[in-house]
């Protein structure tokens, strides 16, 4: 099952800065739209993506080597609400760049 995808203007924002090229930032939004969005249950379970047991988020990595741009490894971690994943949406909370990995 596919969920709806939520995110914050401040988090589009953020995305949008990233010192990635404009295909680096397309393969971002595919993760976003197709590994995200498209997550399994047992990954969203799983308590090793739980930054706290029970919490109502989960946390996963992208990794991308923007050979299009700089030619640097750029890690972007995405915090996913899934309190709201039985009406089939879920929210990115968070996310954070690192870049040269």
């Amino acid at each position: 099952m596919a969920y709806s995808m939520m995110i914050t203007d401040a988090d589009r924002d953020y995305l949008d800065q990233l010192p990635l090229s404009p295909t680096a930032r397309g393969r971002v939004e595919d993760f976003i739209d197709y590994a995200i969005a498209n997550v399994t249950d047992a990954f969203r379970n799983d308590p090793g993506n739980r930054p706290r047991t029970n919490a109502p988020y989960f946390q996963v990595d992208f990794f991308i080597l923007d050979t299009w741009g700089d030619g640097c490894y750029h890690k972007i971690t995405f915090i996913v609400s899934d309190e709201h994943a039985t009406a089939g949406v879920l929210a990115i909370v968070y996310v954070d760049h690192v870049d040269h990995v």
